[in-house]
């Protein structure tokens, strides 16, 4: 069963929302007549979401199908929808030539800037690269079982049945991402059994497996204006001091506003400090696990000037 999850998505990242429409938007049937294609069934529910809720977080809606197709067309007008690709076999570089045209000098856009959601196996075409590149990528319940593999959110409902609408939502609301609650507890709670068992070992990088890895890592503490706060989408941190002592000061990244782009390869995103946050005093033997969603710093406290040696664990989410 799909639980929910720690996991916010920054509108002020999610710049472009992308939809397949066969099966997604639609139930994913076609009625065809002596003359063609006949009609199509889209779900009120979706709409709302596309026309009123997008606008409120200007996020750009864009429709690339394989099909062709007027209802399509007439749909995406009674929405306000602009941004209209049908008969479309290459999916990925007309995405890459609408972000291209949406991006200026002052403002690049790619990838990470992009939500995507799809069903079926044409869509893998966009939706790895997206996922891959720091993006959301999202499907149906009813998706192909590849598809459903590979997405960080997978809606309550079929498409052409309000998966978009879930999907639009999750993208703008705090937590919204869904997991399997079983098999992630139980790689946390090994992950983080594995990090108490171990000794006082060199600095450097350590790979355990294709889905967990950790750095020792040994440093004095900066004092807290000269740290900003990070958080990470693609790894759970678990953090445990070895020697030494620093306070992390967390909070909400909900509370915080971004001040750089998404780095896909470190997989952070730094934050502007607006003082709202917690602080903690962490010492010897102290661990402590840091989801997507909480934005942290680690800083001197007081007037302690002393090395930390800790061990930070990088657990795959999904």
């Amino acid at each position: 069963m799909l639980k929910q999850c720690h996991y916010s998505i920054l509108t002020d990242m999610v710049k472009f929302l992308v939809m397949d429409v066969d099966g997604t938007l639609t139930d994913g049937k076609v009625y065809m007549g002596n003359d063609g294609e006949m009609m199509k069934a889209f779900d009120i529910k979706d709409g709302y979401a596309l026309h009123t809720l997008l606008n409120k977080h200007s996020i750009i809606p864009i429709i690339i199908t394989a099909r062709k197709s007027q209802m399509v067309d007439l749909r995406c007008k009674e929405l306000g929808i602009t941004e209209i690709h049908q008969g479309v076999m290459n999916k990925l570089d007309c995405l890459y030539d609408i972000l291209k045209r949406y991006s200026s000098i002052e403002q690049q856009y790619d990838l990470s800037n992009v939500a995507y959601i799809g069903d079926d196996l044409l869509d893998l075409q966009c939706m790895n690269p997206v996922k891959e590149a720091g993006g959301i990528v999202g499907c149906p319940s009813n998706a192909a079982k590849e598809v459903i593999a590979i997405s960080d959110f997978v809606a309550p409902h079929n498409g052409g049945e309000g998966a978009v609408r879930d999907f639009v939502e999750a993208l703008i609301t705090t937590e919204a991402f869904y997991y399997d609650e079983e098999k992630v507890v139980s790689r946390l709670n090994q992950a983080i059994a594995y990090i108490d068992n171990l000794g006082n070992e060199n600095v450097g990088n350590y790979i355990v497996s294709e889905d967990f890895f950790y750095n020792i890592i040994e440093y004095v503490p900066k004092v807290n204006s000269e740290v900003m706060y990070e958080s990470h989408r693609k790894y759970i941190d678990i953090q445990r001091i070895i020697e030494g002592g620093e306070q992390l000061l967390v909070t909400d990244i909900a509370n915080l506003t971004p001040c750089s782009k998404y780095d896909k390869d470190a997989d952070v995103l730094n934050y502007l400090d607006n003082g709202n946050r917690s602080g903690l005093l962490l010492r010897e033997g102290s661990c402590i696990v840091l989801f997507p969603k909480d934005g942290h710093k680690a800083v001197r406290y007081g007037t302690n000037s002393n090395k930390v040696k800790k061990i930070v664990g990088k657990l795959l989410i999904n």
